[in-house]
């Protein structure tokens, strides 16, 4: 599947949250997420621009690989294949991944209030150690297109002027 995805730093979780309830955006629940970064053992994805995590939330686990970022300069655009797994082996996944030489490259800890409009994910996210963010995102298979989630942004307050195309991941390396 190809994600696309904008994402901003925000300043207040209630202020946005009331902004998406005028928009019609349901609130679906709040989740906690562990992601464990691994690199490969004999390239760099800093280089390639992939990513492989393993995602540990609410007992649930997911290995999930991110391509290189492909199409405009204002998305995070990306093919994403994720596998589902039970959260009792996600112990064993993240040991069969050390053992084949995969090195941890950081873990990234955040708290995500999810809602859901129309064709849309919105995420209000908390990360340790970079604050507070929105990210819109969607699938292209579902037939929406960058521009309807710039217009979607700009509904809630926030430009394009504003948008990071970094991960979380890509943030906190680079000590944003």
């Amino acid at each position: 599947m190809i994600e696309i995805e904008v994402k901003a730093r925000i300043d207040d979780f209630d202020d946005m949250g009331g902004r998406l309830d005028e928009l019609g955006a349901e609130f679906q629940g709040m989740e906690s997420h562990v992601d464990i970064y691994f690199n490969h053992p004999r390239k760099d994805f800093r280089r390639t621009d992939e990513a492989l995590r393993v995602r540990k939330t609410d007992g649930r686990c997911f290995l999930v690989y991110k391509g290189p970022k492909i199409g405009d300069a204002n998305t995070k655009t990306r093919e994403e294949i994720e596998i589902g797994i039970d959260g009792d082996l996600c112990k064993d996944l993240v040991e069969i991944l050390d053992r084949l030489d995969f090195r941890r490259a950081a873990v990234v800890r955040k708290d995500r209030w999810v809602y859901k409009t129309r064709n849309l994910e919105i995420c209000l996210d908390d990360v340790e150690g970079l604050g507070k963010f929105i990210e819109v995102e969607t699938l292209k298979e579902m037939s929406m297109n960058a521009e309807e989630i710039f217009d979607f942004m700009e509904k809630l307050g926030v430009s394009r002027d504003e948008f990071i195309t970094e991960s979380y991941l890509e943030l906190l390396m680079h000590g944003v």
